[in-house]
């Protein structure tokens, strides 16, 4: 039940958390939609999509958001809309421990196929989860919380 929840999550989270990176990528107009599928791509180790996505959420509860908005491709998102984000999160208090982890991918255009990250945290009032796209050449293409 609980891989079925972050199942929907992610497939809620991996829609939003393309207008954050999406605008950049281009082609809006007669563009197909795009399709989530579960599981990753061929490319896609588990244990290192694991840990990369895991180093940018570590950046993002640092609040280093420049640090985060670093392992983006250009144009690279801007540090303050992490920084929005972040302050949104406060509520659910301090980081304590990850959780559920589950994982799909879907056909970036340009980026290519692109292995999405879904990762459970457990916060001291909440659990968040958070959403990270990866590109093969290892770029983050989307960071989403929800």
């Amino acid at each position: 039940m609980r891989k079925r929840l972050v199942l929907v999550a992610l497939l809620a989270a991996v829609t939003l958390m393309l207008g954050l990176v999406g605008c950049s990528s281009g082609d809006a107009a007669g563009g197909k939609a795009q399709e989530d599928v579960e599981g990753l791509p061929a490319w896609a180790d588990e244990a290192a999509v694991t840990e990369q996505a895991r180093d940018a959420i570590d950046l993002f509860v640092a609040r280093d958001y420049d640090g985060l908005a670093a392992l983006f491709g250009e144009p690279a998102p801007a540090a303050s809309d992490f920084e929005k984000a972040g302050r949104a999160a406060e509520d659910v208090g301090g980081f304590e421990s990850y959780g559920d982890v589950s994982f799909a991918h879907y056909d970036g255009g340009a980026d290519g196929v692109a292995a999405i990250v879904v990762q459970q945290a457990h916060c001291e009032n909440d659990d968040l989860v958070y959403s990270v796209g990866i590109a093969e050449d290892g770029r983050l293409v989307g960071f989403r919380i929800s």
